[in-house]
C-alpha cells in the first residue's frame, strides 16, 4: 500500500512538472517575433506596467520602458503581450515635461495580427535639462490598457 501511494505521488509530481514545462514550450514556440529589449532593460531603466481598462481575455501585459542611453540619448519603447493569438498593438509616446504639463516629443506604433506580441523601441537624441517619460497604449483583441514610466531627468 505504501509503495502504491509513493508511486502515485511520484506520478502526480511528474505530471504537474511536465504540464508546466509543456505550457512554457508551447508559448515560446508559438511566438512569431523574438523581441530582445535587453539593451533597454539596464539597472537605470524605468519600467511602467499597464493598468487594464477592461477585464478581458486577450491582454496579458503591457509595459513601457525608458532609460538613459548616454550621450544625450534615451532608449524608449513599449511591449504588449497577449494571452492568446489575436491582433496585438502598441503605441508608445515619448513626452517631455515643460512647466507643469507633459508635451509629446514623438511616438511610434506597431501592430501584428494572429500574434502574441507587438513591440517598439528606439533610441533618440533629447534636449538635456528636462524630465522625459514614455506613455503607451496596449491593445490585444478587444482589451485595452495603458502604461507609463516614471520621469527620467536628462
Amino acid at each position: 500500500m505504501k509503495k502504491k501511494i509513493m508511486a502515485f505521488l511520484m506520478a502526480m509530481a511528474l505530471f504537474v512538472t511536465g504540464s508546466f514545462a509543456m505550457g512554457v514550450n508551447v508559448r515560446a514556440e508559438g511566438a512569431e517575433q523574438d523581441v530582445d529589449f535587453s539593451s533597454l532593460l539596464t539597472e537605470d531603466a524605468l519600467i511602467g506596467y499597464a493598468t487594464l481598462i477592461t477585464r478581458g481575455y486577450y491582454l496579458e501585459e503591457g509595459v513601457s520602458v525608458i532609460n538613459d542611453a548616454g550621450g544625450g540619448k534615451i532608449g524608449a519603447g513599449g511591449i504588449t503581450n497577449a494571452s492568446v493569438r489575436c491582433t496585438v498593438s502598441v503605441n508608445a509616446v515619448v513626452e517631455r515635461k515643460v512647466g507643469s504639463s507633459w508635451n509629446r516629443v514623438t511616438s511610434w506604433s506597431a501592430s501584428n495580427t494572429n500574434a502574441y506580441v507587438a513591440a517598439v523601441s528606439k533610441y533618440l537624441s533629447v534636449t538635456s535639462g528636462y524630465y522625459y517619460r514614455v506613455r503607451s497604449t496596449h491593445v490585444a483583441g478587444t482589451d485595452t490598457g495603458y502604461s507609463y514610466t516614471a520621469s527620467l531627468w536628462m
